[in-house]
């Protein structure tokens, strides 16, 4: 990200200068910003550790009272989450401390310029409107080429609902054309592409990040994140070949965790494919991230340990 986020601040610094028209506006509020799609985390979070899923053999054996590895594991995968918006969000924060170098009715263009950061190349970054959607590129070409030459490494589309910055909208990095064109891409390199979706015109927004790895080998890992009222939140990941209990096949999981803004949570794991397969298992933790209720569903003898109603209230979630 650090190789966009510097061609980003080239193009704002040759842009610099001029003021922005009520126009100009529309179309860079057609741009996601962070509190847009970022993952908003209990304070409690902080501190708390997991590894829990990935590390533990008995993964599934907790006592009430201890710390749960699930919240432990939410946190960091939320943390995750938002880095990687961070970073593919702060190119697009750079356009907009500068005014376009160039309108037309329906289209605004910053650039181009030589970026500086990779010698050999020019960048531009390209907005066009039609009513209410809006696409957007971050184009690179060699220097010396012509106008047909230009590819793009971001891709993105806003389509406007509820005023403003509410509406339904995508984004993505194509690393594998980046490679192609002989562009480097940092710390991407493991990546063929990153893509962001989300839709924030209505309760619960929703964002969905999905990674696909260099080769296509295996599938693209996806977290997807909404948000109710009252900062309720929800993360939902898969988790392939992990040693949930004993037996001779790993477990693929998916695993929702739900959290509430002091903390408490609930996490909700079944299990897709192994050893126990439709098995469920669910945990709910206070704000200290402490276990408060267990429910096993194989477990004949003892479905369930703790109080049920310690689990917060996430109806708001279930829309």
């Amino acid at each position: 990200m650090r190789y966009l986020a510097l061609a980003c601040l080239c193009l704002a610094a040759a842009a610099c200068g001029g003021d922005f028209s009520n126009d100009d506006l529309e179309f860079l509020n057609a741009l996601p910003r962070r509190e847009d799609l970022a993952a908003e985390l209990p304070a409690a979070s902080e501190g708390r550790s997991g590894g829990g899923l990935t590390t533990r053999k008995d993964k599934l054996l907790v006592n009430l009272g201890e710390l749960s590895q699930v919240a432990g594991d939410t946190d960091e995968s939320g943390h995750e989450f938002n880095t990687a918006v961070d970073g593919l969000l702060s190119l697009l924060e750079h356009i907009r401390n500068a005014p376009p170098t160039s309108r037309e009715p329906d289209r605004r263009v910053w650039g181009p310029f030589k970026d500086q950061e990779h010698p050999g190349f020019d960048v531009r970054f390209v907005m066009e409107r039609q009513e209410l959607r809006f696409d957007y590129r971050l184009e690179y070409r060699r220097t010396g080429e012509g106008d047909g030459d230009w590819w793009a490494f971001l891709v993105g589309s806003f389509e406007a609902d509820a005023g403003i910055r509410k509406g339904v909208g995508a984004l993505y990095l194509d690393v594998k054309r980046a490679e192609q064109e002989g562009f480097p891409t940092g710390g991407l390199f493991l990546l063929d592409r990153l893509d962001i979706e989300y839709q924030t015109k209505a309760l619960p927004t929703r964002v969905e990040l999905a990674f696909t790895p260099r080769g296509g080998l295996t599938a693209p890992t996806r977290y997807t994140y909404r948000e109710a009222a009252g900062g309720l939140g929800e993360m939902k990941f898969l988790i392939p070949d992990i040693d949930l209990v004993l037996g001779g096949r790993l477990e693929d999981v998916e695993l929702t965790t739900r959290w509430a803004p002091d903390g408490r949570g609930m996490g909700v794991l079944e299990v897709l494919d192994g050893d126990i397969t439709g098995a469920k298992y669910t945990e709910c933790w206070n704000a200290l991230g402490r276990v408060t209720f267990i429910a096993r569903s194989w477990d004949f003898f003892n479905p369930t340990e703790g109080d049920r109603k310690s689990c917060p209230d996430f109806s708001a979630l279930d829309e």
